[in-house]
């Protein structure tokens, strides 16, 4: 199966990560009502609505411009309306799209931007050690990780990256946001956006495996008639996990459309969040406090109705 997200650490290449030009950074725009967040773009605002309740995704164009660019064309033109989930994995990932070659054929396949150069300017440190990069933190809102002027959007729960083959340049469609943390997968995929609201009912997908070879082979045999018969099979045992639509909030009329804020990452708000969640001593319960730390994945960065 094209574009299946690989599980083992250890399929991958740190050789095959490309080199990507310095890009220049979308200046946030802040809310009028509070300066401490700003307003989500409704270009980079995606909106799925799922049989177990509505999702609202947020894109980061800065860190993969031609990703961003290709999944909003695919959402404008309802490619992923009446689609799935269709590998929800305990523990690992839930995958969207159109799981099939033939049917993804006509997207061209992207270039690989799991990493960019950009300048430190902007970047909030977690002032954690971390076990997978030189240093991690925030920018506007996505957790990242840094190496000298090499910057990447990490694999935490909620993440949405591109599924592909083993060639890193062979996304296009498929979707995939991690369950848990999956950060053996930094720098290996594409990350270029990020669950702000409705993460719950990513988590309330049932889980179920992708085809087997010998149903792909069946649907795209010369036997219609049994392919016919798989396909309907396949899609009843996946209709609970549907994407009944998913849509760009700018094409919503603005009085119906959700809007989001998302905490400024960095600024005085998010420090003081971090430092509540890494102090314990207050809990009287405790026979040892925990030490003053906090997981760059364990703390995503607060996102809110507009007006709530």
């Amino acid at each position: 199966m094209k574009r299946a997200l690989l599980a083992s650490a250890a399929l991958f290449c740190a050789a095959c990560v490309t080199s990507s030009p310095v890009l220049s950074e979308t200046v946030p725009e802040l809310t009028e009502a509070d300066p401490g967040w700003r307003a989500v773009d409704p270009e980079n605002l995606i909106i799925v609505t799922l049989e177990t309740g509505t999702v609202a995704i947020e894109l980061f164009p800065d860190a993969a411009p031609a990703h961003a660019a290709q999944i909003r064309e695919a959402v404008r033109e309802g490619f992923y309306d009446g689609e799935y989930f269709y590998r929800v994995v305990e523990g690992h990932v839930a995958q969207a799209g159109r799981e099939f070659d033939m049917a993804i054929a006509a997207w061209p396949t992207l270039p690989f931007e799991a990493e960019r150069a950009v300048a430190a300017e902007g970047f909030a440190p977690q002032g954690n050690v971390d076990l997978y990069a030189e240093e991690v933190g925030h920018r506007q809102g996505f957790a990242v990780g840094r190496e000298g002027d090499r910057e990447w959007l990490l694999n935490c729960p909620g993440a949405l990256g591109m599924a592909r083959d083993t060639n890193p340049e062979s996304g296009s469609t498929e979707l995939y946001i991690p369950l848990q943390p999956r950060r053996y997968l930094d720098r290996n995929y594409t990350i270029f956006g990020r669950v702000i609201d409705g993460m719950e009912f990513i988590h309330r997908l049932p889980r179920v495996d992708p085809a087997t070879e010998e149903e792909m082979n069946a649907m795209m045999g010369e036997d219609e008639e049994l392919a016919h018969q798989i396909s309907q099979y396949r899609r009843s045992k996946l209709a609970d996990n549907q994407i009944i639509s998913a849509r760009m909030a700018a094409d919503i009329p603005v009085d119906s459309r959700p809007a989001y804020d998302v905490m400024m990452t960095p600024s005085a708000e998010w420090e003081a969040l971090k430092t509540s969640k890494r102090d314990y001593t207050g809990i009287a319960a405790l026979a040892y406090t925990p030490p003053k730390v906090l997981d760059i994945c364990s703390l995503p960065v607060p996102a809110r109705r507009a007006g709530e």
